[in-house]
């Protein structure tokens, strides 16, 4: 349970008719994603997961700059998380069940941070399948399925827009993968649970002070601190 528990959490630091496909390229805007559906062979993995159900994830995009802001487990969990691309740095604000922590880092500690997982991302292969697509909130998708292709498995699938200029850069997991757009849809299989996240909102463009962060009543931690921190309150958060 403690190790499930875990994941849950690390899921929500983690990562929204004969109508026309939109055509033209969106480069700054908004997209808000919601887990929409949860689902596991295990009773009591499946009555966990309900709580994630309806958990929120927005993003806000424009000349560089990202900031993804979650709501997961009824409130929770909350996370501001700003990339800037130019810059390549990455400031957090977490709210974790009342503990408030800044962590910021620097493009060289992020490169250093992603080392290992850029090295086991070596092995995973992006393909797209334009004959399976789909439109969401107005945006053609191609599926994406990625692979590891020293095993032959497939880690996960989405439905990507590459008509969207946002970074999936700024979604947990997806930092390594160079991917052809930003994915709308994403399915995420594991063997104990699997999770859709859906975009369920857009907006063509967004208000450059929502990029100025709020920092007061937040303690201030390097991103070793924060991960013996996330070590100590769920056993191993998976970082």
């Amino acid at each position: 349970m403690k190790k499930l528990i875990s994941s849950l959490l690390f899921i929500a630091v983690l990562f929204c008719t004969n109508s026309i496909f939109a055509q033209k390229e969106l480069t700054e805007g908004y997209i808000k994603m919601e887990i929409t559906d949860v689902t596991s062979d295990d009773e009591q993995v499946a009555a966990m997961l309900e709580m994630m159900k309806g958990s929120q994830t927005e993003l806000h995009f424009k000349d560089g700059q990202n900031l993804t802001t979650a709501n997961m487990m009824g409130g929770m969990v909350q996370t501001k998380s700003l990339f800037n691309e130019k810059e390549g740095n990455l400031t957090m604000l977490m709210d974790i069940m009342g503990q408030k922590m800044n962590v910021e880092s620097s493009k060289e500690e992020l490169e250093k941070l992603n080392a290992d997982q850029k090295e086991m991302m070596e092995d995973m292969k992006v393909t797209y399948d334009e004959g399976d697509t789909k439109e969401i909130l107005g945006y053609k998708c191609v599926k994406a399925k990625v692979e590891n292709t020293q095993m032959g498995k497939m880690a996960f699938e989405m439905y990507v827009s590459k008509d969207i200029k946002a970074s999936s850069k700024s979604i947990q997991g997806l930092q390594n993968l160079d991917l052809e757009g930003f994915p709308l849809e994403l399915v995420l299989a594991q063997p104990q649970m699997t999770m859709t996240m859906t975009a369920v909102e857009l907006k063509e463009e967004v208000d450059e002070n929502v990029f100025k962060l709020d920092k007061s009543g937040y303690t201030k931690m390097t991103m070793e601190e924060f991960m013996e921190k996330m070590g100590s309150m769920g056993g191993g958060m998976g970082f």
